[in-house]
């Protein structure tokens, strides 16, 4: 229970998926009075959002669950339907969804200095106080929706991958998707042979490396039930990937490690087409391993054999009536158009306004160069707390919400214990270590392609550089040098003592 040394804070939380439900947990653990606001109707974030056809994680289940919430997986890729209840599993194995507000969407936040308190604007008109504000919205939760000349004149259908459109017939319809990341790459093995023809449309190709993703034997599944086993199994693929992160070895172009992923994405691409000369030299990268997100699938490239299957190596320039046009001029007559462009990634918070201390307006403070204090804090942004911000994605996200929850507990903690009203990160703090970050990205395979790691201004904004283990060190042992604790104002208080630290 936190230490009593001034009222117990009470914290919003927006946004019910894995970074959520990781806040909610470490709340309710530490007797926190808090709402979680959730747009859906349920718990799930992006798992419940995204819905289409083969949709499945890229992490091994061990690694993509909680430390606190193990889980009987039923496969080593679970996919978008096993990953929803396991949320649905969280929340109420923990007792968590009393906590919820669905169909409820946060619009505002704005900090009033007197109260000393977040006013939390609702959709439905409520203005709600809380002491603190935990945003867990994720990156990919703004769709990337492409504003293609004449897509209004198109008289089929049209809808971007996380906007899924179940009413929608794909089978014996002439289908177009455009994109080839992870999602499409997920689509296209589910789509080829039910569609008439599918079309796939790439702007520019990224490394595709052969994924098993099978069942598990039920004697498999018992094994792994047991709790030495499970702890063990996670353990040895954290140390694997770590590995390969830690001191930036596999954003390193050129390294050892990215040298031996390029090789084994080579071999898999000779391979698959090893008859079809073209498709592979369309398929072939020129960047880094990880220049664009890697695409782990085994059925992705088997899929672009089909007969009824055609790539299209070019962007697509403008929609007609009938369907679309690529970069070449060729029109390509559809009858279904499915956008996986993917989501506004580098554009943190892009879906809520958010004004600090004295009226300072989040959007206007970053520009087109979001930073914060290991993705966690803003300076002049008191009592805020993102899970998920700029420059913290890697290879172990929840792990990594696991220890932001654990830092805005801490923070929250250490606020009361010196009867504080409000924590705020020291704006040097935050230029010290995004100074640290912009050197280790700049050399980084990140920097190396066009990809949806930057931001407008060319940064690279998404990624974290090096190990989980880095990341976790560092969020235990910066805090205490980092952050300024202010006191609520008082009447008494005179203009230039109302925000004086306390030590």
């Amino acid at each position: 229970m936190p230490s009593t040394g001034g009222a117990m804070p009470s914290v919003a939380v927006i946004g019910g998926g894995f970074a959520g439900l990781a806040a909610a947990h470490q709340l309710k653990r530490h007797g926190y009075s808090f709402t979680v606001f959730e747009t859906e109707d349920g718990p799930g974030g992006t798992w419940r959002v995204n819905r289409f056809p083969g949709a499945e994680v890229d992490t091994p289940a061990p690694m993509y669950s909680f430390s606190f919430a193990p889980y009987d997986w039923s496969r080593s890729y679970p996919g978008q339907a096993e990953l929803q209840s396991y949320l649905e599993h969280v929340a109420d194995r923990f007792g968590l969804r009393a906590h919820f507000r669905f169909g409820t969407t946060v619009r505002r936040l704005v900090w009033e200095e007197d109260g000393q308190r977040w006013a939390v604007h609702l959709d439905t008109g409520e203005v709600l106080r809380f002491t603190a504000v935990v945003t867990a919205v994720g990156l990919l939760n703004v769709p990337n929706e492409p504003a293609w000349p004449g897509r209004e004149l198109f008289t089929g259908d049209i809808f971007h991958t996380a906007r899924w459109r179940s009413d929608v017939a794909l089978d014996g319809r002439r289908v177009g998707v455009v994109g080839t990341g992870s999602t499409s790459a997920q689509i296209v093995a589910e789509l080829g042979g039910r569609a008439k023809h599918l079309t796939v449309f790439q702007r520019q190709p990224a490394w595709v490396d052969p994924k098993v993703s099978l069942p598990f034997t039920e004697k498999e599944r018992a094994r792994r039930r047991h709790p030495v086993t499970r702890r063990l199994i996670r353990w040895r693929l954290f140390l694997q990937l770590e590995r390969k992160w830690l001191g930036g070895r596999i954003i390193r172009p050129g390294g050892t490690v990215d040298t031996r992923a390029v090789k084994i994405c080579q071999d898999y691409l000779a391979e698959v087409f090893a008859d079809h000369p073209d498709l592979r030299a369309a398929l072939t990268p020129t960047s880094a391993y990880l220049g664009k997100r890697a695409i782990h699938s085994s059925t992705f490239y088997p899929t672009l054999l089909r007969d009824d299957v055609t790539l299209v190596p070019h962007a697509v320039e403008r929609v007609t009536e009938t369907g679309v046009v690529d970069a070449t001029g060729r029109e390509h007559e559809l009858d279904v158009v499915i956008t996986a462009t993917g989501f506004r990634a580098a554009e943190f918070l892009c879906g809520l306004e958010v004004h600090g201390r004295a009226g300072r307006d989040l959007r206007e403070k970053w520009g087109d160069d979001p930073m914060a204090f290991l993705g966690i804090m803003v300076d002049e942004m008191p009592n805020l707390f993102m899970m998920y911000g700029p420059n913290t994605n890697y290879y172990a996200p929840v792990f990594n919400f696991e220890q932001q929850a654990k830092f805005v507990v801490r923070s929250l903690r250490e606020m009361r214990r010196r009867g504080a009203s409000a924590v705020e990160v020291r704006p040097e703090a935050v230029r010290r270590l995004n100074r640290w970050l912009k050197r280790r990205l700049d050399a980084s395979s990140f920097a190396q392609a066009p990809n949806y790691f930057r931001s407008a201004s060319g940064r690279v904004v998404t990624q974290w550089p090096d190990g989980a283990s880095v990341y976790w060190l560092l969020t235990r042992t910066l805090h205490a040098r980092s952050a300024r604790f202010f006191r609520a104002p008082s009447a008494s208080d005179s203009p230039d003592n109302r925000h004086l630290s306390v030590p």
